[in-house]
């Protein structure tokens, strides 16, 4: 069943990494997506860029509406996400204790609709 892993982070308290703690941050991440990858439950992950870079789409009748940023003010914001292929959810929400992204803020595991 594939789930999704959605890293939720505080921006502001992630620019505020020293270069080299972030150096190390990154390359746990990079072994992470390794270890995803050699256990065969890696389908695809990515970094977000920041909040800022946003824009949410609504539509009312025939009108389209853009604004800036997510739809709600929150402290976390959706920094990027892995999709796994897993057997159950326990293992889904082992992977995502085992993602740095759990140190440092959440991570939200939600299976997807197959169809």
């Amino acid at each position: 069943m594939q789930y999704m892993l959605l890293i939720y982070t505080d921006e502001s308290a992630w620019a505020a990494i020293a270069p080299d703690d972030l150096s190390e941050i990154m390359g746990a991440y990079m072994a992470y997506s390794q270890d995803l990858a050699k256990a065969g439950v890696l389908i695809s992950g990515d970094e977000l860029h920041p909040v800022s870079t946003a824009k949410t789409v609504s539509v009312s009748g025939a009108k389209q509406n853009v604004v800036d940023g997510p739809f709600a003010e929150t402290k976390e914001t959706l920094g990027g996400y892995y999709l796994v292929n897993v057997e159950s959810q326990e293992d889904a929400l082992a992977w995502a204790a085992k993602c740095p992204g759990a140190r440092y803020g959440r991570i939200e595991v939600r299976p997807v609709v197959q169809r």
